[in-house]
């Protein structure tokens, strides 16, 4: 139970700093990062899409994908957790 904690807090920490550090850092001085998360800021800049929500649905095939190759639990634990923490605190 500890260790799941432990677990939780530190992604829930690593999360945060990387959701802060697009909106702190990267949309102000109109730069984008890779992946999904630079096409997202791409859309932020052309179209002001929310960044945490285009990120959160161009990630839904991806989530699709992992769900069939790796399995429910890894889905759950990983994918979901993670990238949908990552993209609410942007949104925020």
């Amino acid at each position: 139970m500890k260790r799941i904690a432990k677990d939780i807090i530190f992604i829930i920490i690593g999360c945060t700093f990387m959701a802060l550090g697009v909106v702190l850092f990267l949309l102000p001085n109109q730069l984008s990062s890779g992946g999904f998360s630079g096409i997202a800021t791409l859309l932020y800049y052309i179209f002001n899409f929310k960044i945490g929500t285009t990120t959160l649905i161009l990630n839904i095939p991806l989530f699709a994908i992992a769900y069939f190759k790796l399995g429910k639990r890894f889905f759950a634990k990983a994918v979901i957790r993670n990238n949908s923490l990552i993209s609410i605190i942007k949104h925020i």
